[in-house]
């Protein structure tokens, strides 16, 4: 059987959330526990890279994409929304979106996981 293949796979380092800090009585505290990171390899595109966006503060460069994976890789690496991918340009992503993708005889064989490129302030 033919399957659809990824071309120029790079290395890609998926950190999953485990949890958010909740105080009895403050509630969420704004610490995230992380996982230690799993390599997966993906094909990686941009679709906006440094476009800007006006903003009160002034320009805030927009950059947007999404990662190609296989989809068994994926569900093995167990990603989901909110984790955030690291590249090999060191390259903070967050996933804002997960989408089943190159359905070949009735099975999804890709997943395209887009995002956008986590904000330093």
């Amino acid at each position: 059987m033919i399957t659809p293949k990824i071309i120029h796979p790079v290395k890609v380092l998926l950190y999953k959330r485990l949890d958010t800090g909740i105080d009895d009585e403050l509630g969420p505290t704004g610490f995230i526990e992380w996982s230690e990171p799993c390599a997966i390899y993906g094909q990686v595109k941009w679709d906006k890279f440094e476009s800007l966006a006006p903003v009160p503060e002034g320009s805030d460069p927009v950059n947007t994409g999404h990662v190609v994976f296989y989809l068994t890789d994926w569900q093995r690496a167990g990603g989901s929304v909110a984790d955030e991918l690291e590249l090999e340009d060191s390259s903070r992503l967050i996933v804002t979106e997960v989408r089943p993708m190159a359905h070949y005889q009735g099975k999804s064989f890709h997943v395209h996981v887009y995002f956008s490129r986590k904000r330093s302030r």
